[in-house]
């Protein structure tokens, strides 16, 4: 695989301390990291690339190509090492050369889906959530919520979500809940501020580290979608803790 070249203060191990597997995306360091051996099978095993651990040791990381990896099931590996995901790959070129840019540019083929997406349905798009303030990058079509600093996404089963976004909303802490492909069974509920230490989250649920897309970016299994629309509000209203306390309150149900 072909990286940028990489220096010793970029260089992390699988504990986020310098190491090797390490290489950089816009100015933003990322591990080359694939499945371990007996996980999936020998053809699957791709190599992807995902943003620099922040600390976190489990969990699920995301991808540059959308993809989401449970930590406990995931290795680093060395620049050149297996075989790459061509779409990690072109995201990651996209990164480079395009750099983070104001808007979204978005391929032609997708541009009448995104003036639906942005005008008649009344959802936003790259330029919108930059103007609220939400810490996101965007280029070439790729939209990604970063979730290096306050922002965080929680992935909950799909029919306890709905009822987390019922308590949310009784609370005034209205949260925006995406659906992936990558995670079928499952909506992620956005934060715009941490707890500060690691919630003791129950068997089924889990944090995404990394970044996230945001619509109306397109994998290759599909859009990622809102389930609940978000306002330029939603990261403020809701946050970590809360969403850890109306689960609560719903499991206890």
């Amino acid at each position: 695989m072909t990286t940028p070249a990489e220096s010793g203060s970029n260089k992390t191990d699988r504990r986020g301390i310098p190491g090797a597997g390490a290489a950089m995306v816009a100015d933003q360091p990322v591990l080359l990291v694939r499945h371990r051996a007996g996980i999936i099978s020998q053809a699957s095993r791709t190599v992807h690339l995902v943003r620099m651990p922040t600390g976190c040791e489990t969990g699920v990381a995301a991808a540059l190509c959308g993809g989401l990896l449970c930590r406990e099931d995931m290795e680093v590996v060395e620049p050149g090492q297996g075989v790459p995901c061509q779409v990690c790959l072109m995201n990651q070129t996209s990164a480079l050369t395009a750099g983070v840019v104001p808007d979204a540019v978005v391929p032609a083929q997708e541009q009448s889906f995104v003036a639906d997406f942005n005008g008649n349905a009344g959802f936003p798009g790259g330029p919108a959530y930059q103007a609220w303030g939400w810490p996101v990058s965007a280029h070439r079509g790729l939209i990604q919520l970063r979730l290096d600093c306050d922002a965080s996404a929680i992935a909950i089963p799909i029919p306890i979500s709905a009822e987390v976004t019922q308590v949310l909303t009784t609370r005034h802490c209205v949260p925006a809940v995406l659906a992936h492909p990558y995670a079928p069974e499952h909506h992620m509920v956005l934060t715009g501020e941490r707890f500060g230490a690691t919630l003791p989250w129950p068997s089924g649920v889990y944090e995404v580290t990394g970044a996230v897309m945001l619509p109306p970016t397109k994998t290759l299994y599909g859009r990622i979608t809102w389930v609940q629309p978000p306002s330029q509000d939603s990261l403020r209203l809701s946050r970590e803790i809360d969403v850890f306390g109306a689960l609560r309150t719903v499991l206890s149900q």
